[in-house]
């Protein structure tokens, strides 16, 4: 339950994605799934995180994923449907299949505007740094496609400043180091560089105390405080909902347990910092914002 390492956590994704994902009569029951986990949760706004490349057709996926769940959520009111968007994972373990990712993206934008949100770069970060792949987001670059890259999930703040400075990352998926490099979290803090933390997976991957798991009381304190407290934009995530076995509740639970004192302010402003970091043109995230903050305030 604590420290696993990013392979035993990485493994039974295969399954609950590329096994399943791969044929065409999972699309709707997946997309029914989703919609329904998202309602249950009263999630306004969702970013889904795939690789389409390993289900087929990458591109033809994306639209029959998109159809699909089009069609479920046409089913609920307007006003509950949650926005869904789609952002695409390359794998950094194999740099080819990255440059064929990024090409899938552009072209996914193209036809999918308001589905393709961006680009994420994950796999075991000891293996292609950023600065040696940096060549093939050039187009990623040229097009201004919105990019999050995992970095520094146990890795030493050196990672993240590769993710920043050679990959120019919008958001940093975990970023646990980035306490450890004063100059580059003030960076992150003034560029408003948001980080995706996880402390779920976190504790899983990496190894975390919390007092409802006792195996972990060896493990050194969750960084939440040390990066809140430095004013970093941050928000909670939920990594692999399907192998942590979590929701975005549960991450706010497990926050407040990993950081003693973290008050109901800090988890809205958190969840705020979600709205305001979304990958989404900023008409769109300001209207999410408005409805957000109503509805916080009507509670």
């Amino acid at each position: 339950l604590g420290a696993r390492g990013f392979a035993a956590y990485e493994r039974p994704g295969e399954l609950s994605g590329s096994a399943v994902l791969g044929h065409p009569a999972a699309h709707r029951p997946y997309a029914a799934a989703i919609v329904r986990q998202a309602m249950a949760e009263g999630l306004a706004y969702v970013e889904l995180r795939g690789s389409p490349q390993k289900y087929g057709d990458g591109l033809s996926f994306l639209e029959a994923f998109h159809a699909a769940l089009a069609a479920v959520l046409a089913g609920w009111p307007e006003y509950q449907r949650p926005r869904l968007r789609f952002i695409l994972i390359a794998d950094r373990r194999d740099p080819a299949s990255v440059r064929a990712l990024i090409r899938l993206a552009l072209e996914a934008r193209e036809r999918l505007p308001n589905f393709i949100a961006g680009v994420d770069l994950a796999g075991d970060e000891d293996v292609n740094p950023p600065a040696a792949i940096a060549g093939h987001f050039l187009p990623a670059f040229e097009r201004c496609l919105p990019l999050t890259i995992h970095a520094g999930d146990g890795q030493a703040a050196d990672a993240i400043w590769q993710a920043a400075y050679h990959l120019h990352a919008d958001r940093i998926g975990h970023g646990l180091t980035l306490g450890d490099h004063p100059p580059l979290a003030a960076r992150f803090r003034d560029r408003g560089i948001c980080l995706e933390l996880c402390p779920t997976s976190n504790r899983e991957v990496v190894g975390y105390r919390d007092p409802a798991v006792p195996e972990t009381a060896p493990c050194p304190e969750y960084p939440l405080r040390t990066l809140w407290e430095a004013g970093l934009p941050l928000t909670l995530c939920t990594d692999n909902p399907g192998i942590s076995r979590t929701t975005l509740a549960d991450e706010y639970l497990a926050a407040a347990r990993m950081m003693e004192g973290l008050t109901v302010w800090d988890a809205l402003a958190m969840i705020k910092q979600g709205f305001v970091h979304a990958f989404l043109p900023s008409e769109e995230r300001e209207t999410l914002l408005k409805k957000a903050d109503a509805r916080v305030y009507r509670a």
